[in-house]
C-alpha cells in the first residue's frame, strides 16, 4: 500500500488517506462493541454460577450491601477487560486489552465489635489480717503445737524445730525443720544448750524463710533441755530484729528433775526475755495444784500447754471473730511491744453470775504461779467472748472486775468482744497482762 501511495498524485492520495482513516475507525467501534457484548456475556455467565452455589455454603448479606457489590463487579469487569479512550463527547471505546476477571464474592457486612466489661477487682479481706506464727522449738515446744492443732486452733501458722529426727516427724504439721542437720546428724543435742545454740544458727536461713512476712509470733519451748534452750533464744533474735512482735511461752522444769536443769532453765530465760517483747513463764511444779493422783500424766502436761492455747486464742479471735468492739493488731502490739513478764489468764463460766466468775478466774492462774504482781501491770487486753445472750451489763460486771486488780494509774487496758456461736450461754474471759513488775501476785476479788 506503501508504494501504490507514492506513485498516485497528491490529491488522490489525501482522498485515500481518509478513506483509509475511515476503514480504521470502523473497525475499532466494530471490536470495540464485539468486546462489550462478550464483556457482558461473560459477567452474565460469572453470576449465574455464583446462583448456583448451595444455599449452606451462601452468606446472607444485606439487600443494599449485595447490590452495590453487583455493581462494583461489573465495574472491575468492565475495568478489567476495556481498555479505552475517548474519541469524542460521547466517550467512546477505542481500545480493548487484558483478561476479563469476575469477582463472585459478595461484600459481607462488618460485624460490629462489643465493648468488653472487665470486672471490679476483687479485694479478699483476709489479705490484710495480721500473720501470726507459732513456733514450737525442741520436744516440749513440739508436744505444745500438737496440743494447740488437736484443737483445732485457726487463724494462724504453726513451724516445729527440733534437732532430734525422731521427735519432730511425730509432730502434726508438715512445716518443721531439722535444725543442725551437719551439727547432730538428728541425733538430738544431748541436753547440750550450746549444741542448740548452734544448730539453729545452721539453720537460720532456712527458719527465717519459713517464718517470711509473719507479723506476730509465738516461739515456745521448755527450757532446761539442749534444743529449746540453746535454740529458742537465737529463733527469737532473728525475729526481733525483724520488727516481729515476738513473744515467749516457756515453762521450767519439775523439782525432781534436779538443780542442774533448773539453772540451766534459768540461764535460758534470762537469754530469752532479752530478745522478747513479752515473756511468759509457766512452772511445771504448779501443775500439782490442779490434779490430783488420778490424773494421767498426758492430761496433766496438756493444762501447761493450754496456756498457750488460750492466750493465742485470745489474740486471734480479737482480730479474726465480729464482735461489736474490734481489736486490730495495732491495739496488740500497743500491749505487748517491749512490755517484758507477761501473764496469760482465761476463765469460762455459765449460769448464775456467770460474768463475775469468769473475770475472776481469768485473774486467779495457779500455773502462773505468785512470782508475779498483775497489779503493777502496765498493759493489759482482755477479750469476752460470749453468744448473742450476752449483756451489756454482764460486759461491764467483767470489765470493773479486771481493772479493779489494776493500781498502775496510766496503764493501757484495751477491751474486746468476740462472737461465739457455740459459747450460747457461757462466757469466757481472756487477760492478756503485760509490763508486770516481780513480786507477790494481787488477790483477786472472790466471786463466791
Amino acid at each position: 500500500s506503501i508504494s501504490f501511495l507514492a506513485m498516485t498524485p497528491l490529491t488522490t492520495r489525501i482522498a485515500s488517506n481518509r478513506a483509509l482513516q475511515r476503514f480504521l475507525i470502523q473497525q475499532v467501534h466494530r471490536s470495540s462493541s464485539s468486546l462489550q457484548k462478550r464483556a457482558t456475556e461473560a459477567l452474565k455467565s460469572g453470576n449465574n454460577t455464583t446462583s448456583k452455589v448451595p444455599a449452606a455454603a451462601q452468606t446472607k448479606v444485606d439487600p443494599t450491601a449485595k447490590q452495590h457489590g453487583r455493581q462494583n463487579i461489573r465495574d472491575n469487569g468492565k475495568g478489567n477487560a476495556l481498555n479505552t479512550n475517548t474519541a469524542d463527547a460521547n466517550s467512546s471505546k477505542t481500545a480493548i486489552s487484558g483478561e476479563t476477571k469476575v469477582v463472585s464474592e459478595p461484600k459481607q457486612t462488618p460485624q460490629v465489635s462489643q465493648p468488653v466489661v472487665v470486672p471490679p477487682p476483687h479485694i479478699n479481706l483476709h489479705e490484710f489480717a495480721p500473720r501470726i506464727c507459732v513456733i514450737g522449738v525442741g520436744g516440749a515446744g513440739g508436744n505444745a503445737l500438737n496440743n494447740m492443732i488437736s484443737q483445732r486452733l485457726s487463724g494462724v501458722d504453726f513451724l516445729a524445730l527440733n534437732t532430734d529426727a525422731q521427735h519432730l516427724s511425730t509432730t502434726l504439721t508438715d512445716n518443721r525443720i531439722q535444725i543442725g542437720s551437719n551439727l547432730t546428724s538428728g541425733l538430738g543435742c544431748g541436753a547440750n544448750p550450746d549444741a542448740g545454740r548452734e544448730a539453729a544458727v545452721e539453720s537460720r536461713e532456712e527458719i527465717m524463710d519459713r517464718v517470711g512476712d509473719a507479723h506476730m509470733v509465738f516461739i515456745t519451748a521448755g527450757m532446761g533441755g539442749g534444743t529449746g534452750t540453746g535454740a529458742a533464744p537465737v529463733v527469737a533474735e532473728m525475729c526481733y530484729d525483724n520488727d516481729i512482735l515476738t513473744v515467749g511461752v516457756v515453762t521450767t522444769p519439775f523439782k525432781f528433775e534436779g538443780r542442774h536443769r533448773k539453772r540451766t532453765a534459768n540461764e535460758g530465760i534470762e537469754r530469752l526475755s532479752k530478745v522478747v517483747d513479752s515473756m511468759i513463764v509457766v512452772p511445771n511444779q504448779n501443775l500439782f495444784q490442779l490434779v490430783d493422783e488420778k490424773t494421767s500424766l498426758t492430761e496433766s502436761f496438756a493444762l501447761a500447754d493450754n496456756i498457750l492455747l488460750d492466750g493465742v486464742r485470745s489474740i486471734t479471735d480479737l482480730m479474726t471473730r465480729p464482735g461489736l468492739i474490734n481489736v486490730d493488731f495495732a491495739d496488740v502490739c500497743a500491749v505487748m511491744h517491749g512490755m517484758g513478764n507477761a501473764i496469760l489468764g482465761t476463765g469460762i463460766a455459765s449460769g448464775e453470775d456467770r460474768a463475775e466468775k469468769a473475770a475472776s478466774a481469768a485473774l486467779r492462774n495457779p500455773l502462773l504461779g505468785d512470782d508475779l504482781n498483775m497489779s503493777t501491770a502496765k498493759g493489759l487486753l482482755v477479750n469476752i467472748t460470749g453468744g448473742k445472750d450476752l449483756s451489756l451489763h454482764e460486759f461491764d460486771k467483767a470489765s470493773q472486775i479486771i481493772t479493779s486488780v489494776i493500781d498502775e494509774e496510766y496503764a493501757n487496758i484495751i477491751f474486746g468482744t468476740a462472737y461465739d456461736d457455740t459459747s450460747e450461754g457461757a462466757i469466757r474471759v481472756s487477760v492478756v497482762a503485760t509490763g508486770i513488775d516481780d513480786g507477790p501476785a494481787a488477790s483477786p476479788p472472790n466471786s463466791s
